[in-house]
């Protein structure tokens, strides 16, 4: 009798446990313990949105430093190639070309600003027009004749006039023969179709010249900086390659800004440069000339680019321009006459130094 009260009271027991059980499981949370837990996740997801943020935002940095960088050393290659090559093909000093509107009479043309971008014109081979190719012809390619044969095949329109009426391109009369004859043609061109050209100075050749000889084309190219050609603008300024027959070529976008310096070899002109400018025994960047008043001295350039990245910051940092050279004249941007400006674009900028291959000096 008592194990049955005994058994019936452990039943009771365990019951009450298990109801106690249930019912703390449906108690839930207290209200103290919801706002805790909403502090937490609040402090955590603020965290994460910093984070996120922070990453996001040095992401778009990094990608526009970057992009702005590789415009700098594009610009900068296309640059310290022509520049290079200045002179090469070019007749021995004292020259007079005139190509398009311009007389030039030495292989770099300088243009200088104390208050905006500088301008460099390089004259020199332009590029490859044919090679020759003599063919059946009698009267061209070998010493003695006044005529160059090119072949018709690769020089279906010779490159020099257009077609399908030949209209002579006077802008193009001045080639080189392998980059070492120089030849100024005929301004009455004839023969189209059999691809052959009238010299006029000289008005002969010197040698026989072989099947394959390659043909350049003088020009003058002028590197500027430029907003209005499509996909420039005052934002997002490019550096722009003209040759004098108005044709422009974008080669870099994002460049702001650029500034040369000349190192000149003028007395005694014996291959090197001058260390006279600044006064002081060795070479230093003063001895490099802004404005040269004797363009044909000079043997190297000291080219500086300045590119801009294409999106102010996000975070409305202002950053200054970069002023190189003589820049510092310009009190809006460099001077001490007043506060530079300062905006939300970072920039970047790169120097090289160029020394002329073929400087094509007189005496």
């Amino acid at each position: 009798m008592k194990n049955e009260k005994l058994k019936i009271k452990n039943k009771n027991l365990q019951s009450k446990i298990c109801n106690l059980q249930f019912a703390i499981k449906q108690q839930g949370f207290s209200l103290v313990e919801l706002l805790v837990a909403m502090v937490v996740a609040s402090i955590v997801g603020m965290a994460g949105y910093v984070i996120f943020s922070s990453s996001s935002w040095s992401y778009k940095v990094q990608e526009d430093v970057s992009e702005v960088q590789q415009n700098v050393r594009v610009a900068t290659d296309m640059l310290a190639k022509d520049i290079r090559l200045a002179g090469f093909g070019l007749p021995d000093p004292p020259f007079s070309l005139t190509i398009g509107s311009q007389t030039f009479t030495s292989p770099i043309t300088v243009t200088n600003s104390s208050t905006g971008p500088d301008t460099i014109t390089v004259v020199g081979i332009g590029f490859e027009a044919g090679t020759l190719l003599i063919g059946a012809a009698t009267d061209c390619n070998n010493s003695g004749t006044g005529k160059i044969c090119l072949d018709s095949v690769e020089s279906a329109n010779n490159f020099f006039g257009s077609s399908p009426s030949y209209v002579y391109n006077t802008d193009k009369k001045y080639i080189s023969l392998n980059g070492t004859t120089f030849i100024e043609l005929s301004i009455t061109q004839t023969e189209r179709t059999s691809a052959k050209l009238t010299l006029e100075t000289p008005s002969a050749l010197d040698i026989n010249y072989p099947d394959g000889t390659t043909v350049y084309i003088i020009q003058a190219i002028t590197y500027t900086i430029n907003t209005a050609l499509t996909g420039c603008s005052a934002t997002n300024p490019c550096l722009a390659r003209q040759d004098l027959a108005g044709n422009n070529t974008v080669f870099a976008s994002g460049i702001e800004d650029i500034q040369f310096a000349y190192g000149i070899d003028e007395s005694p002109r014996d291959g090197k440069l001058d260390d006279t400018a600044d006064g002081t025994a060795g070479y230093a960047a003063t001895d490099f000339l802004n404005a040269p008043t004797d363009p044909s001295s000079i043997i190297a350039v000291k080219a500086n680019i300045v590119g801009k990245t294409r999106n102010t910051d996000s975070r409305g940092g202002t950053f200054r321009r970069q002023c190189l050279e003589d820049r510092s004249a310009d009190t809006t941007t460099c001077g001490t006459a007043q506060a530079p400006v300062t905006d939300g674009y970072r920039r970047r900028a790169l120097t090289k130094m160029i020394k002329l291959r073929n400087p094509r000096q007189g005496a």
